[in-house]
C-alpha cells in the first residue's frame, strides 16, 4: 500500500490560529531515540507492560462512541487514527494537520467543511475506508448515544439522531427523530466527505479528528453497544490480541498501518503492549518496583520518590484541569438561595495544601477552569479560587442568617482509589472549620462518570483533559446544556450557553476568547457553578532503561507507537 500522507498539504483553517485548533487524538512531538531515522529506530520491537493506565479498575467502556475517559482513550487512539492529528513538534504551538483526510478546507463563515479522503484507506481486516464509512459510523456513534454524542449537535440533523425527543413534547420512549445525518455528504467516488454544520464552527477540524469521529468496520453496526466486548477491528499502529477482560487488554502491532500523519511507520514500536489492570495506584507503582512491568500512575505522596528512581512525566504540563462540579439541580447546593453557601466552600478550601500533602507540589493551583496554553486563557480569572477562611466564614454566616441550614452533611463525591479520597479528606476538614457539615461520598470508579452524568452528582470530582486545545472544549463541553447528562453533571444557565454559542460562531480570534472569558467568568464569578482546584502535570512513572521515548503529551496521551524497548 502506497503512503497517504507524501502528498498531504496542511488545510486552510478560516480565521482561526493553528493553536487554536489542536485535537486529542496525536501523540506528543517526541525525539527519536539515538540511531532513528524517519521514525525507525535501531532495535525495537519486544513486549512493553504497562500498569499505569488502568491503575484504578477496568475501563467502563473503549468503544470510541460510548468512552468518556482518558485512560480509556490510551487503547482507543492506538487502535484508530481520525481525519485530522496535531503535530505537537512544538508542544507550545501545535498545528493541526490531516491525516485520514488529504486536505479540508470550509466555505466562508465555516459552517460548511469538505475533506477530501486519502485513497487506499483501510482496516486491519482489509476493509476499505471511504467518505461513506465516516459517515455511517458518525450515525453510528449518535444512535448509540453515549455521552459525547452531544458533539453531533454541532452538525445538522445530528441533534434529531440521538434525541428521542428533540422538542421535549413527545414521550421518552419515542424513537429518534431521524435515523440519518442530513448534514452529512460522502461521495465515495470523488471520495469527499463534505459536512453542513448546524451552525458556523471554525473549530470543527479539530473535533473531527476526535474519537467520536473515528471510522468504524461495518461489523461494529450489527454489534452495536456490545462492540467493545468483541475483538474490536480499527486502522491505527496496534490491533487487539483478543477481546479485552476485566483483568487485561492486549494489543499487537497493526503490520498494515501506513504511518501517522507525516507517513512515518516507527516500524521499531513495541511488538505487544499488556495493559493490566490494578486496584489502585500503590498497586501499580509496586508493581513496577518488583519489576512486573514498565510503566506505573505515581501514587499519592511519592511524587518525589518516583522522580529519584524511575523515570517521569511530571515536568509535561497538562492542559487539563481537577475540579469539582456543583449540580444546579440539587436543592442542597444549587440555585441562587445557595451562592454564598458555594462561595463559602470555594474559598475555604485550601489548594495549596492538597497539592503539597496529596501531589508532592507537583501539580499548580487552578485560577479557573481553563488551563493556560489553551488559546485564549485568562490568569486569575476566578475571584473565589483563593484560600480566604475569614471570607468563607462571612459568606457562609451570611447565607445562615438569610435563613437557611444544612439538615445533614454535604456529600462530596469522588471514584474510589487513586488519591481523590485524600484530595475530599482535607476539603472536608477545611469546610468544616467554618461550620459546614460534609463527608466523602466515595463510589466505584467503573461506573462513576456515568452515575454523575445520570444526575446524581450533589458535590462531584472530576477532572477535564483537553480533547482539543481550544477553549470552547472546556466550556461547551463541560458546562453548556447540550452537554447535560453528558459531561456536563448539572451546571445549567441561559445566558452562559449563549456566550458559548456566540463565541463557537466566531471566526475573529480576538473578539472569540472575550467571549468565552465572559462565559467563564459568569460560570465561576456570577453562578459559581464549579470549584477548580488544581491543573495538572505528567502523572506517570516508567523504566527509563528499557524504554526510550516515553512521554506524555500535552494532552496526557501516550505515543505509544513511538516507544522503543531497550533490551
Amino acid at each position: 500500500m502506497t503512503s497517504r500522507r507524501t502528498s498531504k498539504t496542511l488545510a486552510t483553517v478560516l480565521g482561526v490560529s493553528a493553536a487554536a485548533i489542536a485535537i486529542s487524538s496525536v501523540a506528543a512531538a517526541t525525539t527519536a531515540p539515538p540511531g532513528s531515522e524517519g521514525g525507525a529506530a535501531a532495535g525495537g520491537g519486544g513486549e512493553l507492560i504497562d500498569l499505569g493506565t488502568f491503575a484504578l479498575d477496568p475501563p467502563e467502556h473503549i468503544d470510541p462512541a460510548l468512552n468518556t475517559t482518558l485512560d480509556a482513550y490510551q487503547v482507543i487512539n492506538a487502535l484508530y487514527d481520525g481525519l485530522t492529528d496535531i503535530d505537537s513538534t512544538d508542544p507550545s504551538s501545535p498545528v493541526v494537520v490531516p491525516d485520514l483526510a488529504t486536505s479540508y478546507e470550509s466555505n466562508e463563515d465555516a459552517s460548511v467543511w469538505t475533506f477530501q479522503i486519502a485513497e487506499g484507506l483501510a482496516f486491519s481486516n482489509g476493509e476499505p475506508i471511504l467518505p461513506s464509512t465516516f459517515k455511517r459510523s458518525w450515525e453510528r456513534a449518535a444512535m448509540l448515544a453515549g455521552d459525547y454524542s452531544y458533539l453531533m449537535n454541532f452538525i445538522e440533523g445530528g441533534a434529531e439522531m440521538f434525541s428521542a425527543d428533540p422538542d421535549g413534547t413527545g414521550p421518552e420512549e419515542a424513537p429518534p427523530a431521524a435515523t440519518e445525518l442530513s448534514g452529512v455528504v460522502a461521495d465515495d467516488e470523488a471520495m469527499t466527505l463534505t459536512v453542513t454544520l448546524s451552525a458556523p464552527y471554525a473549530n470543527f477540524p479539530a473535533v473531527a479528528g476526535f474519537q467520536l469521529f473515528f471510522p468504524m468496520p461495518e461489523e461494529a453496526d450489527a454489534a452495536g453497544a456490545d462492540y467493545e466486548n468483541q475483538l474490536m477491528i480499527g486502522n491505527g499502529p496496534y490491533a487487539m490480541e483478543s477481546a479485552r477482560s476485566d483483568e487485561v487488554i492486549v494489543l499487537v502491532k497493526n503490520e498494515s498501518w501506513d504511518g501517522d500523519f507525516n507517513g512515518d511507520t516507527w516500524d521499531q514500536r513495541p511488538d505487544r503492549i499488556e495493559f493490566r489492570v490494578s486496584a489502585d495506584a500503590d498497586t501499580s507503582y509496586n508493581a513496577l518496583e518488583a519489576g512486573e512491568g514498565d510503566t506505573a500512575r505515581i501514587p499519592s505522596g511519592r511524587t518525589a520518590e518516583a522522580q529519584e528512581n524511575w523515570g517521569t512525566t511530571t515536568d509535561v504540563p497538562i492542559m487539563g484541569s481537577y475540579y469539582f462540579q456543583i449540580n444546579d439541580r440539587d436543592p442542597r447546593i444549587g440555585g441562587p438561595d445557595n451562592l454564598l453557601l458555594r462561595q463559602a466552600i470555594s474559598q475555604a478550601i485550601d489548594r495549596e495544601a492538597i497539592n503539597d500533602a496529596v501531589f508532592d507540589g507537583a501539580r499548580s493551583v487552578a485560577t479557573g477552569i481553563v488551563p493556560e496554553g489553551i488559546p485564549g486563557f485568562m490568569a486569575d480569572l476566578c475571584s473565589y479560587c483563593g484560600y480566604d477562611p475569614e471570607a468563607a466564614q462571612a459568606a457562609f454566616d451570611e447565607w445562615v442568617a438569610a435563613g437557611n441550614e444544612l439538615t445533614e452533611p454535604l456529600p462530596i463525591q469522588y471514584g474510589a482509589g487513586g488519591v481523590h479520597g485524600d484530595v475530599v479528606a482535607i476539603i472536608v476538614d477545611n469546610l468544616s472549620q467554618i461550620g459546614i457539615d460534609a463527608q466523602g461520598e466515595e463510589l466505584t470508579t467503573e461506573t462513576y462518570f456515568s452515575s454523575m452524568a445520570d444526575g446524581s452528582c450533589v458535590i462531584c470530582r472530576s477532572g477535564w483533559i483537553a480533547d482539543y486545545p481550544t477553549y470552547d472544549n472546556f466550556m461547551y463541553d463541560l458546562f453548556h446544556s447540550d452537554a447535560l447528562n453528558g459531561n456536563n453533571y448539572g451546571f445549567i444557565n441561559d445566558e452562559f450557553d449563549a456566550l458559548v454559542d456566540e463565541a463557537k460562531a466566531t471566526t475573529d480570534e480576538e473578539t472569540r476568547d472575550s467571549l468565552f472569558n465572559q462565559a467563564e467568568e459568569l460560570l465561576l464569578n456570577t453562578q459559581i457553578g464549579a470549584i477548580p482546584l488544581l491543573f495538572y502535570r505528567g502523572d506517570y512513572a516508567f523504566n527509563a532503561e528499557r524504554l526510550q521515548g516515553f512521554t506524555q503529551s500535552p494532552l496526557m496521551l501516550i505515543p505509544w507507537e513511538r516507544i522503543t524497548i531497550v533490551e
